[in-house]
């Protein structure tokens, strides 16, 4: 029983090791992706799934009722963390970073005007706010584009104003379109 009592100390030293450096590596993500970045919590490990994947860390004889209760508080502790607390920090980091992020900008830029090079700098500021602003990556599978063309059939999405649906109001009224 004492050699159980001191596995189950280690795996949940374990636990919380590898949750405190996800998080670290989480927080330190969304830093440099001014907080727009997504974060691990969005997806959620169902605990009372059994996985195929997951290394056993006791044999199947050994399982008793003081298994399934450390492992009911170790659901419950993790179920009783607040989340409210951790969205709220990640709006303050986001805004306090983006504060940071234009002072910097704006003493660059006053820099580059004593330099006398204040409109090459406003220029290359405003090539870079579209590249990152516009999507680099590739389209995700099944996604459709607000350009028709690049649909598969041509399809447009809701509310797109086509030649044919405009050509039917004038000719028709306003009531002849679905």
């Amino acid at each position: 029983m004492a050699d159980f009592q001191e596995q189950l100390k280690e795996y949940r030293l374990k636990k919380r090791r590898k949750e405190t450096l996800e998080s670290i590596k989480d927080k330190f993500h969304r830093f440099w992706m001014f907080g727009t970045g997504s974060t691990s919590n969005d997806t959620k490990i169902d605990l009372q799934q059994p996985s195929s994947n997951k290394p056993e860390l006791f044999e199947e004889n050994s399982h008793d009722e003081s298994l399934s209760s450390s492992a009911n508080e170790l659901v419950e502790e993790r179920d009783t963390v607040p989340e409210t607390q951790n969205h709220t920090e990640g709006n303050v980091l986001k805004y306090t970073l983006w504060t940071v992020y234009l002072l910097f900008w704006i003493t660059l830029y006053v820099i580059a005007i004593e330099l006398k090079f204040g409109l090459v700098y406003l220029m290359f500021s405003a090539l870079f706010g579209i590249y990152f602003n516009t999507r680099t990556g590739p389209k995700k599978q099944n996604e459709i584009s607000a350009y028709s063309v690049f649909n598969k059939n041509f399809e447009s999405i809701d509310g797109t104003l086509k030649a044919e649906q405009f050509e039917r109001e004038i000719r028709y009224g306003s009531g002849s379109v679905k």
